[in-house]
């Protein structure tokens, strides 16, 4: 049954799933259809019967959120439903988000308007649920158009190239990375792993959906060289950036941001962030060839062809140590690597 239900929920719940004693003959009454995306996020978080299972939402996506959590019981979990709300931007997640964290195993974040300042809150939930073994997924920046539509097709299936990429990267220490645009780039990523949101979802594991990227978080140190994000900087303009957006790098942190109103914008956004926020986080490749770029950061991620470097925070589920109140990646097109002196063979579309 729907374990906890707000008030401001129950108007968009059928009454018996509001009192959980929906029986046999009342499904015999109606034909449940499941929307696509909801299956297709289920089926990537490995939802187990009788699983206890957190939905939340921000305020734009109610309904959807309202559809997830059905999906869920009509699949055999066991769905809380939560409105990710308060007085924004939130520098602590909401209460009962934090107290169902506590106790469920496994997580779905939806967002259409996710705050960069939110990062530490956002960050926060999936800590706490990682932290007794629970499992998480969080998608930003989605609209209803985009679940109904691209996100309710079969998901690509990523486990070889995924593999491949994370065997011939694993146990490198230093990582060039160059790009069209200019990206020159050399990372310190000594004893650190490579991880990747292409597999299944594990234990204490943390994906995006769509998947399809292999990532790592370099040294706080270990960054020198030039990033030249041709693609998407999120929080900053709409869409693809306005002109190619440069970060200059020194000892892992930005000494330098140049370009246009989207490299503007982004020098404000670190400014404002504090401490912390201008330092290399992540360094990621996309491996998914049915993603095209568009100016949507966690979508172009994903796409082969591509890759981003973030800035800001990236303890938890990226394996690093840098706190910040913020968490930006920049993307780029083209993408070469070399680790440790090996050009390294990417995944690639025509």
């Amino acid at each position: 049954m729907v374990s906890s239900v707000p008030t401001w929920l129950a108007s968009l719940l059928r009454p018996s799933e509001v009192l959980g004693c929906e029986d046999a003959s009342m499904r015999a009454e109606r034909e449940y259809e499941m929307p696509g995306w909801c299956r297709n996020l289920i089926e990537a978080g490995g939802l187990r019967s009788g699983e206890e299972v957190l939905v939340f939402v921000d305020e734009p996506l109610v309904e959807q959120g309202s559809q997830l959590a059905t999906a869920v019981k009509e699949a055999g979990g066991r769905p809380t439903f939560e409105l990710w709300a308060g007085d924004r931007p939130m520098t602590r997640a909401p209460q009962p988000i934090l107290d169902a964290a506590e106790r469920v195993t496994l997580s779905f974040f939806l967002s259409e308007a996710p705050l960069p300042a939110e990062a530490r809150a956002r960050f926060s939930v999936g800590e706490k649920l990682r932290g007794h073994g629970g499992r998480a997924i969080y998608m930003g920046f989605v609209t209803p158009e985009l679940l109904e539509g691209e996100l309710s097709q079969p998901a690509a299936d990523l486990e070889e190239p995924a593999r491949r990429l994370l065997a011939d990267l694993e146990g490198s220490k230093r990582i060039r990375i160059r790009g069209r645009a200019g990206t020159d780039l050399t990372l310190d990523i000594e004893g650190r792993s490579w991880l990747t949101d292409a597999l299944g979802l594990e234990d204490r594991g943390f994906a995006n959906y769509p998947g399809g990227e292999v990532f790592v978080a370099p040294l706080r140190h270990g960054a020198d060289g030039v990033l030249v994000a041709d693609l998407t900087v999120p929080y900053t303009v709409d869409g693809l950036v306005d002109e190619p957006v440069t970060l200059r790098f020194e000892a892992g942190r930005v000494v330098k941001i140049s370009g246009g109103r989207a490299a503007q914008l982004l020098r404000k956004l670190v400014s404002d962030a504090g401490e912390g926020a201008d330092v290399i986080a992540e360094l990621g490749i996309g491996l998914n060839p049915t993603v095209k770029p568009r100016g949507h950061v966690m979508l172009d991620e994903k796409a082969a062809n591509t890759a981003h470097v973030a800035i800001g925070k990236n303890t938890g589920a990226y394996g690093g140590d840098n706190d910040a109140a913020i968490h930006v990646d920049c993307i780029f097109s083209r993408p070469e690597v070399e680790a440790d002196g090996r050009r390294i063979d990417l995944p690639s579309t025509p």
